[in-house]
């Protein structure tokens, strides 16, 4: 691959951005403010003295706690650096990517601003790259702001994922989006005491329906926090996709092992030797994630390719997991295994005719296949085997 053009700019990029002419060509974010983040987008063309320079941001919001996180400029028109950084940032949130415009893109941020300054929070690094879109910012007035929370949150379309959605921001302590979801007058804040707890499993049970329209659901929460697991029974209250009514009804701890039980399902994996050598897996690695949001890891004895669906229709269910995101896991070990795993005979088929229609299909050879009551693959991962049929003996004569 022959290396990108480089130009050497006075100042650099702060100072282009600063004293030069700057159009914004298109600007998204992504509507997934009901999971608790929100990743931005801005890409700009900047007029200096003798070229018109491509500029592109990228920014990534934690709603609930670290607010605006991390930041990323690039300059220039590198695809497969863009491209990169898109997929890093955006691949794991099962995203739509929603156009919007100069105020809305510097309101969202300005926001966020004005929230880590509450909290004493930093910004990210990069400042003078993105000051201009901060100072001094946009106000969104009330009518703004909510057109900007009904993009970036999406449409609820079901009683199911009005509950999913609103418990999980009660628990995570973000009231603006639980209010956001509700209608009427009661306490969002309930469950001040799980501060930073994750939402990782619910039940959703019909109670009654009122003359009304009404209908109240209990709910079965298995939240995690610090490390401490506990079951907690609400009754939400939905009339017109809409939360107008909660109250806490129970509580009570369970240990790790109970947890991991509820959360157990199963997991099917298919097991390949890998014909390559290393430098030629490495230059065509990119074919393992052909048509997925993927995000890859560095492991200790490999790298993790997590393979997300493309949109968070997992929250819209009776039975919400949080794990339910994930459509498929590559795990490329270091020895010269491939080892694929999904946790549905449909997915794990899809991910196996993926590999087929690859150029990487005639190096790659299937030795087995299992069915796994509950998830095994981590445990590999946290292994100190190099082989994954030896880790399954290893477990099996335990």
């Amino acid at each position: 691959m022959s290396k990108p053009k480089l130009t050497v700019i006075e100042g650099g990029v702060p100072y282009l951005v600063k004293n030069r002419q700057k159009l914004l060509v298109s600007a998204y974010v992504t509507n997934t403010r009901l999971m608790g983040v929100l990743a931005l987008y801005a890409h700009w063309r900047i007029s200096d003295t003798d070229e018109i320079l491509d500029f592109h941001q990228f920014f990534y919001i934690d709603c609930e706690e670290s607010g605006l996180e991390t930041y990323t400029g690039i300059l220039g028109s590198d695809r497969s650096e863009i491209d990169a950084t898109e997929q890093a940032l955006v691949g794991g949130l099962g995203a739509e990517k929603i156009e919007i415009t100069y105020p809305q893109l510097s309101g969202i941020l300005t926001f966020y601003r004005m929230f880590n300054e509450a909290r004493s929070l930093p910004l990210p690094n990069g400042y003078s790259e993105y000051s201009f879109l901060l100072e001094p910012g946009t106000i969104l007035n009330p009518d703004e702001h909510t057109e900007v929370m009904r993009l970036i949150c999406g449409e609820i379309t079901s009683d199911y994922q009005a509950v999913n959605y609103f418990l999980m921001r009660c628990f995570g302590q973000d009231h603006r989006a639980a209010a956001f979801l509700s209608a009427g007058d009661f306490d969002l804040d309930i469950y001040l005491n799980y501060k930073g707890a994750t939402f990782c499993k619910n039940t959703i049970d019909k109670d009654h329906v009122y003359d009304d329209g009404a209908t109240a659901y209990l709910c079965e929460s298995l939240v995690e926090r610090r490390g401490n697991y506990e079951i907690i029974i609400s009754r939400v209250v939905v009339k017109d996709l809409k939360i107008v009514g909660l109250s806490h009804c129970s509580g009570f701890a369970v240990s790790a092992a109970e947890a991991a039980m509820m959360l157990a399902k199963a997991e099917f994996v298919t097991v390949y030797e890998v014909l390559l050598s290393d430098e030629d897996m490495e230059n065509n690695i990119g074919e393992l994630t052909i048509n997925l949001n993927t995000i890859m890891s560095v492991q200790e004895n490999g790298r993790l390719f997590m393979a997300f669906k493309k949109n968070n229709d997992h929250v819209n269910s009776r039975i919400f997991r949080l794990s339910n995101d994930v459509k498929g896991i590559y795990y490329l070990t270091d020895y010269g295994q491939l080892i694929v795993a999904a946790y549905t005979l449909q997915e794990i088929r899809h991910l196996e005719n993926q590999l087929k229609v690859s150029p990487l299909a005639p190096f790659l050879i299937p030795t087995a296949k299992y069915e796994f009551k509950e998830p095994v693959l981590f445990e590999f991962m946290q292994s100190d085997f190099e082989d994954f049929d030896d880790f399954l003996n290893f477990i099996r004569d335990e």
